[in-house]
């Protein structure tokens, strides 16, 4: 689950992120607001009227007092200002607090006091308090802001707001005080064009991704909710939910900052494909909404949507490596299929999720029959959490045997789903959606531990000699922290050298992050390596020269039918012959009928087979009569 966790974790962060923006960019716009009150009074009226106009509010407090050194008489500071006009001319005795306030010291006091509510606003003491320092020419001041008693404290962002504020009522206080020069003028002119900058800079923060410089989700929604008020009934609109398939290969395999290189790719070439008028934005890790506005007919949207689709499949350029992918994208119409951004979105994604199990890379548009598809899924996949919260998922084997004795020879270990009915769910039922669920790990771990605790009875029935080859996905095993539990657990049986990992081609491929990282760590507790389904995918007779594995499993695709098929009987005697000059043990997978057999027997010198003519899948429980207590 480390994966999910490290998603969520970086969502929270993103999601505080965005918070904090919005309130800084709503902090600038109060700090404009005071700024242009200060800027437009006249002569004749005090310029702290706008300050307090938009300083109360946001501070939640309900008195503000600017006092000031005294010349006459050093030990009191004068109220020069107030929001109640009665406090000013009084004077206030200087003391401790005071003094630090007037160096230049930012101050909140909170008393728990209960006091006398009839008492004067100006006893500050027994109510929360914000002191902030305020400096003009060769005289101190400071601005006290109160709020009623009972009323939380002020907090941090209130202190840093406050530093903000202070040097607006320093202006104000030069003001009111001394006669406005043009340099004051501009100086205040100079604040404002670089309070609105930050604003926009703000702004911009909060509405955009960082990395693509896109909107985000909450600023998508955003415009298509603007995007909806303003359509009329006539008129649609159509958005279309991209996913891109395998992206976490892509960190697995070359790293994150290739991973965000090919992020930023994307959303060049999206950006280059759409209109003026249409919206794009990236909603999370590989996501991304797209917003076509408008269109006439829909096969003009099918063919915008389909040439999106054909630019992605083109290779990237990438830190000197071609990386190809593709997206599925799932489309919803406005206003057939909803009237509002979280039901369109829904409805994409539900579309995406259809084209991606029909074709990865596809194009599908909403009909409401994928509702019942959704729902289904959504079914299964509180089903699937359930079993792995009640540990449901189990080991069956499937024996290795020798083709000539039939002797046993080892086990492949496999997942099977037995539910609390009894009901056993094979893993084309549910292994692809618990892995975009990210439950593999945890799957694998209790398929695991079934069989290192049923060791003593496999020995007894088959041999201690036998051997246990382990499925590990290419995104599991190019996660070191996977692999280093994995291992520890073999490890710990104290037979690790009767282990093999199944792994892919493709995981081989992935030199930088495999090769470096995480098979040192199976080789140095002696677990073998196998290649699974070689003969499919990335194969290639070159690439066995570069791998250090134990042993090669000839797809049932090149086995199905040998003895008709010339063209697979040339490839299985290459891959034999060199998986046999390079120290490897040659498998053939898939072996069901009998005619297959005899090919393998009479025209080939493979030792080792595996398929449904010597045995079927079959539960450890079933095979030894249970696990020890």
């Amino acid at each position: 689950m480390e994966g999910s966790e490290e998603l969520r974790e970086t969502l929270v962060a993103m999601r505080r992120e965005i918070s904090v923006l919005r309130v800084e960019a709503t902090h600038a716009n109060l700090l404009l607001d005071a700024l242009d009150a200060m800027l437009d009074v006249g002569a004749e009226h005090d310029p702290f009227i706008g300050v307090f106009a938009a300083l109360l509010p946001v501070f939640e407090c309900s008195g503000a007092i600017v006092l000031i050194e005294n010349p006459a008489d050093p030990r009191y500071l004068e109220c020069i200002a107030s929001n109640d006009p009665a406090l000013v001319g009084s004077f206030r005795e200087r003391n401790r607090k005071l003094d630090k306030v007037l160096a230049g010291r930012t101050v909140t006091t909170v008393s728990t006091a209960a006091g006398d509510a009839s008492a004067p606003a100006t006893e500050d003491d027994a109510r929360p308090a914000l002191y902030l320092p305020l400096g003009v020419r060769d005289r101190r001041g400071l601005m006290i802001l109160l709020r009623d008693r009972g009323c939380p404290g002020f907090d941090r962002h209130h202190v840093r707001l406050a530093g903000k504020f202070s040097v607006l009522a320093s202006h104000a206080f030069a003001v009111t005080h001394a006669s406005r020069t043009e340099a004051e003028s501009q100086r205040l002119q100079q604040m404002t064009l670089q309070l609105k900058a930050s604003q926009e800079a703000l702004t911009h923060r909060a509405n955009h991704d960082q990395l693509t410089g896109l909107p985000n989700r909450l600023h998508v929604q955003e415009l298509v909710g603007l995007l909806v008020a303003e359509k009329g009934a006539s008129q649609k609109f159509a958005l279309a939910f991209l996913d891109i398939d395998d992206f976490k290969r892509v960190n697995d395999f070359h790293g994150h900052a290739a991973g965000d290189a090919l992020l930023v790719g994307i959303a060049d070439r999206l950006r280059a494909e759409l209109r003026q008028s249409d919206i794009i934005g990236r909603i999370s890790g590989d996501e991304f909404v797209i917003v076509f506005d408008a269109f006439d007919q829909t096969e003009e949207l099918v063919v915008a949507v389909d040439r999106i689709s054909r630019r992605l499949h083109a290779p990237f350029r990438i830190g000197g490596h071609d990386i190809t992918i593709s997206g599925s994208i799932g489309v919803a119409l406005w206003p057939e299929h909803g009237h509002d951004y979280e039901t369109l979105r829904g409805y994409a994604d539900t579309a995406m999720y259809r084209a991606k199990a029909t074709h990865k890379g596809g194009v599908t548009f909403f009909h409401p029959s994928m509702g019942r598809e959704m729902s289904e899924r959504m079914s299964l996949e509180q089903q699937l959490r359930e079993a792995l919260a009640k540990r449901e998922f189990q080991c069956a084997l499937q024996q290795k045997v020798d083709l000539r004795t039939r002797r046993v020879v080892g086990f492949e270990a496999l997942v099977r789903w037995v539910d609390s009915h009894g009901t056993i769910h094979p893993p084309a039922r549910f292994l692809k959606l618990a892995s975009e669920l990210d439950m593999l790990d945890d799957i694998t771990a209790i398929v695991l531990d079934n069989l290192c605790e049923a060791l003593p009875w496999l020995d007894r029935g088959f041999g201690a000699d036998v051997s246990y080859s382990i499925n590990v996905s290419p995104v599991q095993a190019t996660r070191s922290s996977f692999v280093r539990q994995l291992v520890r657990r073999i490890a710990d049986t104290g037979r690790a050298r009767n282990f093999l990992l199944e792994l892919t081609e493709e995981t081989f491929l992935a030199t930088d992050v495999f090769q470096l990282q995480c098979l040192p760590l199976i080789r140095a507790a002696g677990i073998g390596l196998s290649i699974d389904d070689f003969g499919t995918g990335y194969s290639s007779l070159a690439i066995l020269a570069d791998i250090t594995a134990d042993e090669l499993k000839v797809d049932r695709s090149l086995v199905a039918s040998i003895g008709q098929r010339p063209r697979n009987q040339g490839i299985l005697r290459a891959i034999e012959s060199l998986g046999t000059n390079l120290g490897m043990t040659v498998v053939a997978e898939g072996i069901e009928t009998a005619e297959e057999k005899d090919y393998l027997l009479g025209s080939t010198g493979l030792a080792i087979g595996q398929g449904y003519l010597f045995h079927r899948p079959q539960l450890i429980s079933e095979m030894v009569g249970g696990v020890p207590e």
